[in-house]
């Protein structure tokens, strides 16, 4: 009697006599997805792998931080031991907060500019369109899957951060700047949409240089460009409160009080009209106060941005870069279009 060789199924089970599929089989990724997965597992695993690992000193971080704040707020002469204990811990987080700040250019650089340029450096891109999938269902697949990776490491490393960072800011806001790179680019919504812009520059990188090395240089310049950018362009976003005195109360001892966990952004005179001057104004004067009493400062202008506005300025930073992201996408379609037309 001749044997029938039976046809293999998706995910590469083998139906049994009654036509079923094996049980371990059964539950195997099917279709594009697991073939991307397949491809870039390595890179994916290893981004989570690094988060989940840097999450978990970030937690563990940020209890010793709430335990080191209680033991120096708990007398009003803390020892030396805690102050020093407390000190390291604001230096790591400065370390820790640059460090995370680089992740969107790790992920465009290591995972967007290959994702593409690999299979068209290779050749492999080309059988896309024979395959029964197509091209937009690969490049969607593969895009849709690599930032559900980058969105999920940026993430976890966002929240532990945050949680390291309240009550650092709480004890001492000077200390911890969540304005800075380190503290605003590193938590909430603005490190899962930096994440996935990053992966987005680097994947376009990939599709118009269709070159592995050359995407990951580029990509790296143009992420390096866009943070420069965005460090300079991040405060346009701060929902800032202004104080000010009047009456002619302009000595050191008359500046307004700004409350603890809030960061002072500026600090001017203020005019009778409401003109601002800078705090460097008849600072060469022989007679101080009278020259500032000449140019017409009543007292004191002090912008700043309470801790509290973090997550309402956050949000808005992120509906930018969600416009910046749009763009990507934008130059990304077409640059998929004609690599693989």
């Amino acid at each position: 009697m001749s044997t029938t060789t039976q046809p293999l199924r998706a995910g590469g089970a083998t139906p049994g006599p009654t036509g079923s599929t094996s049980r371990s089989r059964g539950l195997a990724p099917r279709g594009m997805v697991w073939l991307v997965w397949r491809q870039h597992r390595t890179a994916f695993l290893l981004l989570l792998a690094t988060a989940a690992a840097v999450t978990a000193g970030l937690a563990w971080l940020a209890q010793e931080a709430s335990d080191a704040v209680a033991a120096v707020e708990a007398s009003k002469t803390p020892s030396a031991e805690a102050t020093a204990a407390l000190d390291d811990i604001y230096r790591r987080l400065d370390l820790l907060g640059l460090s995370l700040a680089g992740l969107p250019v790790l992920v465009g650089v290591f995972i967007g500019a290959p994702l593409f340029a690999g299979d068209l450096e290779s050749g492999t891109a080309k059988f896309v369109g024979v395959q029964s999938y197509g091209r937009r269902s690969w490049v969607a697949t593969k895009l849709g899957l690599a930032a559900l990776v980058a969105s999920l490491a940026a993430l976890s490393t966002g929240i532990a951060m945050k949680a390291l960072l309240i009550p650092l800011v709480d004890h001492s806001v000077v200390n911890a700047d969540f304005t800075s790179a380190g503290g605003f680019d590193t938590t909430g919504p603005v490190t899962v949409a930096l994440a996935v812009l990053g992966l987005l520059v680097g994947a376009a990188a990939g599709l118009l240089t269709r070159r592995t090395l050359p995407a990951m240089v580029s990509t790296f310049v143009a992420l390096l460009v866009v943070k420069t950018a965005w460090s300079e362009a991040r405060m346009l976003f701060a929902p800032t409160v202004t104080a000010t005195t009047g009456g002619g109360r302009f000595g050191e001892d008359d500046h307004p009080k700004i409350p603890a966990t809030a960061m002072e952004v500026d600090t001017s005179y203020i005019t009778g009209d409401g003109t601002l001057r800078g705090w460097g104004t008849c600072s060469t004067a022989t007679d101080r106060p009278a020259c500032l009493t000449r140019e017409g400062v009543v007292g004191w202008s002090a912008e700043y941005l309470p801790f509290s506005h973090m997550t309402a300025m956050q949000w808005t930073a992120t509906g930018a870069l969600a416009a910046l992201i749009l763009l990507t996408g934008g130059v990304l379609v077409y640059a998929a279009r004609r690599a693989l037309r």
